[in-house]
């Protein structure tokens, strides 16, 4: 098993965490026609981890490992669990095929924004505070060179269901549009 440690980039030389890629140069790619890369499935748990990379030092933190996937098909996206030694992070095998990059850009923002303000952690969450994760996470993302307007697309080509915790997926979506000030 490998196992991905959260550690507050302070406390890391910068030499260890490479930069960040521009938004100019995820620009760039979208002006030579590249940016289908993004809107295009992962060819694997390589690709997302590079996403992970990215939006992670954007959110003050820094991965080191590699992603771990899952053995729940049917569980979350994406999560984050304390273990000895720091953090892991496991993807859903089923959506490590599925999820377009640009949406684990997102995906993986909302669970760094749950680490680094310490709410809604192990199931104890509320649709506010799941909100409050899409919106800081957004940022990290776009900070990141990710765009927000094929996530909120994604987000509401998803089967939404209402639950106590999360709340609805498509109000979630239209909610952080609506902040963003960005039409889907």
């Amino acid at each position: 098993m490998k196992f991905l440690a959260l550690l507050p980039v302070l406390l890391l030389p910068s030499c260890i965490a490479p930069p960040p890629m521009p938004a100019r140069q995820m620009a760039w790619q979208r002006q030579q026609g590249l940016s289908g890369i993004l809107d295009r499935p992962a060819m694997g748990l390589g690709e997302i981890e590079g996403v992970a990379h990215r939006v992670a030092r954007t959110s003050g933190l820094y991965v080191a490992g590699t992603i771990h996937q899952s053995y729940d098909t049917n569980g979350p996206l994406a999560s984050i669990q304390a273990v000895s030694g720091g953090e892991r992070i496991s993807v859903n095998p089923r959506a490590a095929r599925e999820v377009p990059l640009n949406a684990w850009a997102f995906i993986f923002g909302h669970e760094f924004a749950h680490q680094v303000y310490n709410f809604g952690h192990r199931g104890h969450t509320d649709p506010q505070q799941e909100l409050r994760a899409d919106i800081i996470g957004a940022r990290y993302a776009m900070d990141a060179g990710y765009e927000l307007r094929p996530y909120i697309r994604w987000m509401l080509s998803r089967p939404s269901h209402y639950t106590p915790s999360h709340g609805d997926l498509h109000w979630r979506a239209h909610e952080l549009a609506k902040h963003y000030g960005v039409g889907r």
